[in-house]
């Protein structure tokens, strides 16, 4: 009886796992898809099973010899992830199981605190909170992925700058969240972990090349290149929100002048309008916002310009084609499958999206295939925890079992 690699025996495990992902699989199916025997697949799964990470899943239709097959299917709690995004004015949680499905969410505001001490310890309470209200399934949470609005060095979990987050620059978020929680971590670019649920849950499904452009108070845009997230040498692409778009215009965040953030951002749109009602310009927003302009958001200004209000039509047509030549330069560098559009200032804003569009075909170039492929999310504003989820989901699906496996190393006979 031949006992076979126990590496190999490993990736052949981890190999049905992955292919789980995808839905109940039969032995036979299986092992189509693997290349594995029959043999070694009921060999396989019995030991996945054993572990208590594959389950039974009922029955299929019969097949060509009028016998049903035994589905099997990954167990729900062979691992959890959770999922932390973070923002400027709210904080989101989510956690997944290892079949996709959400057990758990929550949204909090993001509170103005006083330092980055105390912002990293408001997050690891928000992930001790999802812990507890797991209950016993919480003792299966693997990893934890966090979403984060701002300069992410991937690499080293660290947050370079964030100009949307109080308190929020410069924080070892990786670090002391693995020392304070115990859970080996993931820090992301938020607009990337949206390009990842877009990618497997939304509009980029089927793409291989697409680009996701995030527009909340500020705007990121996340690269999909060849089935992968792209960050670039230095890590930091995608800045869609920080290309030069008047050399003289109004100073950035960022710390630059005349960036497209400055134009067509959430906090560029409600800023304008603040000015304006100030002014005395006649608008809906006005009684919006009871007489008092500091009070108006980029929501009222859609809604106003949904009833007709000129004054919000202008702000949107403003922000929609500042926003439209943008894209016309990245679809003319990339030529993706797709753009997807996402965040709370374009989510369900089709007058905006079509003001984009046709600013977008005025300036791309003519020989690109029309209609241009640019689109709105359909997937809700906990895109971000969802991402982050799915991000640590597909590193302990890379990984995580791996290193179980490998440090049990249980021999395998193959008969």
């Amino acid at each position: 009886m031949r006992v076979p690699n126990p590496a190999a025996s490993i990736e052949q495990r981890l190999l049905l796992l992955r292919l789980l992902r995808g839905g109940p699989r039969t032995r036979r199916e299986l092992s189509d898809q693997s290349g594995y025997s029959v043999s070694l697949v009921r060999q396989l799964l019995s030991d996945l099973v054993e572990r208590g990470w594959v389950l039974e899943h009922g029955t299929v239709a019969p097949d060509a010899r009028g016998r049903p097959s035994q589905a099997w299917a990954l167990a729900p709690d062979a691992c959890l992830t959770i999922g932390l995004d973070v923002g400027g004015d709210t904080s989101r949680v989510m956690a997944l199981d290892a079949a996709g499905t959400v057990r758990y969410r929550q949204l909090v505001p993001t509170p103005a605190l006083d330092s980055g001490h105390a912002l990293l310890g408001f997050l690891a309470g928000l992930v001790r909170h999802a812990e507890s209200a797991l209950g016993p399934p919480a003792q299966n949470v693997r990893r934890l992925g966090v979403s984060y609005s701002g300069f992410i060095d991937f690499q080293a979990g660290y947050v370079i700058a964030a100009p949307n987050i109080i308190a929020g620059d410069r924080l070892p978020l990786r670090d002391y969240l693995q020392e304070a929680l115990g859970l080996p971590a993931l820090v992301e670019d938020s607009s990337r972990v949206m390009t990842l649920a877009e990618m497997r849950y939304g509009a980029g499904q089927g793409c291989t090349d697409a680009l996701c452009v995030n527009v909340g108070a500020g705007i990121g845009m996340g690269i999909l290149a060849g089935g992968q997230l792209y960050r670039g040498g230095t890590g930091l692409a995608g800045e869609i929100g920080h290309i030069p778009m008047q050399p003289y215009g109004d100073r950035c965040r960022c710390g630059g002048q005349g960036c497209l953030e400055t134009l067509a951002s959430g906090r560029a749109i409600a800023t304008r309008a603040r000015h304006m009602l100030e002014q005395g310009m006649p608008s809906l927003l006005q009684r919006m916002t009871n007489g008092a302009p500091a009070l108006v958001t980029t929501e009222m200004v859609a809604h106003a310009a949904q009833a007709g209000d000129d004054l919000a039509l202008d702000l949107l047509n403003s922000a929609g084609m500042w926003l439209g030549m943008a894209l016309a330069t990245v679809l003319n560098l990339f030529a993706p499958q797709r753009v997807i559009l996402t965040g709370g200032v374009m989510r369900g804003n089709d007058l905006l999206l079509s003001i984009v569009r046709e600013s977008a075909e005025r300036y791309t170039l003519p020989h690109a295939a029309r209609p241009l492929p640019i689109v709105l999310t359909q997937l809700s504003d906990d895109v971000g925890a969802l991402g982050a989820a799915l991000l640590a989901l597909d590193e302990e699906f890379d990984r995580g079992f791996a290193w179980r496996l490998a440090a049990e190393s249980p021999a395998m006979d193959e008969g």
